[in-house]
């Protein structure tokens, strides 16, 4: 990965496109989330785009110089892929409903777009299925990423396994080890791990991820946290050696009128030299919440003052919250977009200042003072 963290924005809510290049270049967004099934119904356009070798896929969709990261997860507030009993491929949800992918037809699309990542395609078990059917699962998957492997070596596509279950430790093991094989392959990367976004306790979270770790504890692989990409997760999973976050909590704010707060990130010297260098504890991170503005229901949303007086994004400098509050009343997008802008510069400033205490190698005294502040 090109930056410890790696932030990827997804694009699968459109929120990433409201924003106009200007606003993507000032807000250093050089990641973009690409969901499969957004493309699969773009038949004819995908023909177009094969038939004339001058037009990339990145210039199409005007992300040249991003790293295009792609999954066949585009969704997650509905089950987005189903399982089949045709065993090379499964139902992927899309704008025309549930379609049957084949793997051949991802990987296909995968050589068109040409990401930077690719997470091989996945089944997802049944919730409370029976073991039988959960290993069922884990090696249709793990067939998915063999052939991905294979079929894609004369890429630069550096390719992510898929761990599925939830936070099901026995499922978590089932889909690490039957992925193990992939370590051998020279354009095998890393692993992106699913079901972290639920709602349940942190100590469950540690317990997952270590057995998955512990399966590939031979292995230098990267890991990639998906999910909404909440702010405490991340500090969570960095501590845990995870580099890449799916980001979607920025534009999922907006839209539900949300303005994210950030705590305070500059810290003095003598405050992190106290504190622990070690893995932080899933019990620091239990009753910690982030900050935010709901304009929807908030009666100070109507101040005539920033959104963070100490925030330096554009909105904040030019725009007041009795402003954005008019906008929201009045159902106006361009709430949506000041609202995504500002929450992406709270993310771009949190990844700047990851990056900076990971360079100072203070990153989990950080993390710890940040947490006692919340």
């Amino acid at each position: 990965m090109k930056k410890s963290p790696l932030f990827i924005y997804s694009t699968r809510i459109g929120a990433y496109y409201h924003l106009t290049p200007f606003n993507q270049q000032t807000l250093n967004l050089e990641t973009a989330l690409i969901s499969a099934g957004d493309f699969f119904h773009m038949e004819n356009t995908l023909k177009k785009l094969e038939s004339q070798p001058n037009m990339s896929f990145r210039k199409y969709i005007n992300q040249e110089k991003k790293t295009l990261y792609m999954s066949s997860i585009d969704n997650y507030k509905m089950k987005c892929v189903e399982r089949s009993s045709n065993y090379d491929g499964v139902k992927i949800t899309q704008l025309g409903g549930n379609k049957f992918i084949k793997n051949q037809q991802y990987n296909n699309l995968a050589r068109l777009i040409n990401p930077d990542i690719l997470v091989s395609l996945t089944e997802q078990s049944e919730i409370q299925t029976g073991y039988n059917s959960i290993k069922r699962s884990a090696q249709k998957s793990a067939k998915f990423l063999k052939e991905s492997l294979n079929e894609l070596k004369d890429t630069q596509i550096c390719i992510f396994g898929a761990i599925q279950g939830g936070l099901d430790i026995d499922q978590k093991i089932i889909a690490a080890e039957t992925q193990r094989f992939a370590a051998d392959y020279q354009n095998f990367k890393g692993l992106t791990l699913y079901g972290f976004n639920q709602e349940d306790s942190w100590r469950e979270k540690d317990m997952a991820i270590s057995a998955i770790q512990t399966v590939f504890h031979e292995y230098n692989l990267q890991y990639v946290l998906a999910g909404h990409g909440e702010i405490l997760s991340i500090l969570w999973g960095i501590s845990w050696g995870i580099k890449g976050f799916e980001i979607e909590e920025p534009f999922r704010f907006a839209q539900n009128h949300k303005a994210l707060l950030l705590p305070k990130l500059e810290a003095k010297k003598t405050e992190l030299q106290c504190l622990s260098g070690d893995r932080i504890n899933f019990y620091e991170l239990e009753g910690k919440k982030i900050r935010f503005v709901n304009f929807a229901v908030t009666s100070d949303s109507k101040e005539n003052v920033p959104i963070d007086p100490e925030c330096s994004c554009v909105v904040c400098r030019k725009h007041t919250k009795l402003y954005i509050s008019h906008l929201v009343e009045c159902k106006e997008m361009n709430s949506q977009v000041l609202l995504t802008i500002h929450n992406i510069h709270q993310y771009v400033q949190l990844q700047q200042k990851l990056e900076e205490m990971h360079n100072q190698q203070q990153l989990n005294q950080w993390i710890r003072w940040v947490l006692q502040q919340l």
